[in-house]
């Protein structure tokens, strides 16, 4: 066998890489963008909620559509905060399980408010 050289493949250091695996927001994006990643993903969201909203209040005239559409509106602020809430609060316990608890609730929020 031959020794290795002082830069070779056998020294290189991996503790960068698996720290930055540990965190599943690190990987991809910038950390200065994950902000907006959230805000978007709640806009996109929103829009489903409403337009879930709007058709299913189609068939309803006059302030019967506008109540119907308010309450919705207000459904989907309480939605949102409370899935903030959620993953701020699994944030510094587990970043995966926030994520995770998170889109659960969401995706079982959606499904209630189509009932």
């Amino acid at each position: 066998m031959s020794d290795l050289s002082s830069g070779s493949i056998g020294e290189l250091e991996y503790a960068p890489q698996a720290a930055a695996a540990s965190n599943p927001l690190s990987a991809g994006l910038p950390a200065a963008w994950w902000p907006s990643i959230w805000g978007i993903a709640a806009l996109v969201y929103g829009s489903f909620w409403m337009t879930e909203s709007w058709s299913t209040a189609k068939p309803l005239l006059g302030p019967t559509r506008i109540n119907h559409l308010t309450q919705d509106m207000w459904s989907l602020l309480v939605t949102l905060v409370a899935c903030c809430a959620l993953y701020r609060f699994y944030k510094r316990r587990s970043q995966t399980l926030g994520i995770l608890l998170t889109v659960i609730v969401a995706a079982l929020a959606m499904m209630w408010h189509r009932l």
